[in-house]
């Protein structure tokens, strides 16, 4: 009995050190650098875990910072490759007995502040953090995420995509000439949004879209998940096309139904100009004024 108690004690100092020790190598990381914007063709940014935030600038510099915990000494860093500026930001390596645990928190974020003025392309990798991006601007902006939850709210560009493999979407206030949106799994929300072409691929998840700007077309495909869709304004020419297994309700004003089946519904406002296309295989779809 004594020996199973002083190797049980043995043990617990042993864990004790080594557990001291794990915490030890997680370090405070801080680095802070600007670019002058004009420089910039394209702002790339690779992330494994950290999160990442895009906020407007009140200065014509891309102010860069990442703030955070990690055991590697330089965990994120900056560097200007020709025309891009590369964002990079690795997880710490796991070794040893206790490499595989946590203890504590670790990661942190960064942060990137945009002028007003806008940039040129923007394009963001990530394996596994939220990101956020408000009030900026760019031509391009191109998100590939693989998991994680993404918030957009007040960006301006000419083209959005955003493909994701596991996370919610959250677009607010947003503009768009094109907005292309592929979700694997997780739900897309989209409120107050103006685009001339708006595409949503959803795997699996609800897909909301609220008080949208009629465009030229809008399309919504889902394979497993509701389709709620809201106009700012009543559309005035419109072409609808809607399909589902489930329950269809169509209450726009001035629809004249060519088509009314229980899962198939079709019909035209005014000259029909526009088109709205919604699909869903197994989810209810439900369009208002």
């Amino acid at each position: 009995m004594k020996k199973i108690l002083v190797a049980s004690v043995v043990l617990v100092v042993v864990g004790g050190i080594a557990f001291s020790t794990y915490k030890a190598d997680a370090k405070s990381f801080k680095k802070n650098k600007s670019y002058n914007v004009e420089n910039i063709e394209t702002l790339k940014v690779y992330t494994d875990s950290w999160d990442v935030q895009f906020k407007k600038s009140n200065s014509n510099e891309v102010a860069i910072s990442a703030e955070g915990k990690q055991k590697d000494k330089a965990p994120v860093t900056f560097q200007k490759d020709g025309e891009d500026l590369v964002i990079e930001q690795k997880a710490q390596k796991s070794s040893g007995f206790l490499g595989g645990f946590t203890f504590g928190k670790q990661g942190g974020t960064i942060y990137i502040n945009v002028p007003e003025s806008g940039m040129n392309n923007i394009e963001i990798t990530n394996k596994d953090g939220n990101i956020q991006m408000s009030k900026i601007s760019a031509d391009n902006i191109v998100v590939e995420n693989n998991s994680g939850d993404e918030k957009i709210k007040g960006v301006s560009t000419n083209t959005g995509k955003f493909v994701s493999r596991d996370g919610s979407l959250s677009v607010e206030n947003s503009s768009f000439e094109e907005l292309d949106i592929t979700s694997t799994s997780g739900d897309n929300y989209m409120k107050d949004i103006e685009s001339s072409k708006v595409k949503v691929t959803s795997k699996d998840g609800a897909v909301s879209i609220r008080d949208i700007t009629e465009g030229e077309s809008l399309a919504v495909n889902t394979i497993a998940g509701d389709i709620g869709l809201s106009y700012k304004k009543a559309p005035t020419s419109l072409t609808v096309f809607a399909k589902s297994n489930s329950d269809i309700t169509l209450n726009l004003d001035g629809l004249k139904k060519s088509n009314d089946d229980v899962k198939l519904k079709k019909g035209e406002i005014g000259e029909g100009a526009n088109m709205l296309t919604l699909s869903s295989e197994d989810g209810a779809i439900n369009v208002a004024n």
